[in-house]
């Protein structure tokens, strides 16, 4: 009889878990990417009605590629469930509540929001006292979307660490690189850092630049074949 020690080399469905997670994650990190061009690097500042004119079109295409982003990224925890539940089932429903429930709803609000502002920004009779409440909810929405991020990101890089499902140098680069990813968040939720500024893409490269290995790694060498370790 197999014992609970005794966890057999990943499966070939393991193997096609293991690349469609990566290409969601390549397919999420081209989407963000392709927005911010879009957008010409985000809308931002009191003048947000004023930015979303002057981008037209372009503020209607970047929505889209948030909303393209966002259902990527959700996938991944529904996709990853059963190979996850096996290692921690609780921690695998945590990353599928905070990674796919609660950030797929932020991603489709903000894509929702570019939208009614690419709809609105010709009409100057909303554009006073509207663009500064859009872009308040928005930017405060975006930093509390960030904790929910680190939320799920933790639980998955605890699940991956403890069923050694990739190698540990590249859990532990996830663990440690969303603490800085969440001293943004928390330093923008207190107003003493602009969450748009280049010292906070600097905190946050670290993480963004760990799940773009992370998935090259599962799409070339899928999860590790060694049996688990409890």
């Amino acid at each position: 009889m197999t014992t609970h020690a005794e966890v057999p080399t990943r499966s070939l469905s393991d193997r096609a878990t293991a690349t469609t997670i990566g290409i969601l994650y390549l397919v999420g990190t081209v989407g963000g990417a392709a927005s911010l061009v879009a957008t010409g690097g985000g809308l931002e500042g009191p003048d947000y009605l004023a930015s979303a004119d002057e981008l037209g079109g372009g503020l209607a295409v970047g929505a889209f590629l948030v909303l393209l982003m966002g259902l990527s990224l959700a996938c991944i925890p529904i996709v990853a469930f059963p190979v996850l539940r096996r290692i921690s089932e609780r921690l695998a429903v945590g990353f599928v509540v905070f990674r796919g429930a609660l950030e797929a709803t932020w991603y489709v609000v903000t894509a929702m929001t570019w939208l009614t502002l690419f709809r609105l920004a010709g009409d100057d009779a909303a554009a006073g006292d509207g663009g500064i409440v859009l872009f308040t909810a928005g930017e405060t929405g975006g930093i509390l979307q960030s904790l929910v991020f680190v939320c799920g990101a933790t639980m998955f890089y605890l699940i991956l660490h403890r069923g050694r499902l990739v190698p540990r140098w590249l859990t532990w680069w996830g663990l440690v690189a969303v603490i800085p990813y969440a001293l943004v968040a928390v330093l923008g939720l207190l107003d003493v850092l602009d969450v748009l500024s280049s010292t906070a893409a600097g905190l946050q490269a670290p993480l963004a630049l760990q799940e773009i290995v992370l998935a090259l790694w599962l799409i070339v060498r899928g999860f590790s074949p060694r049996p688990e370790a409890h």
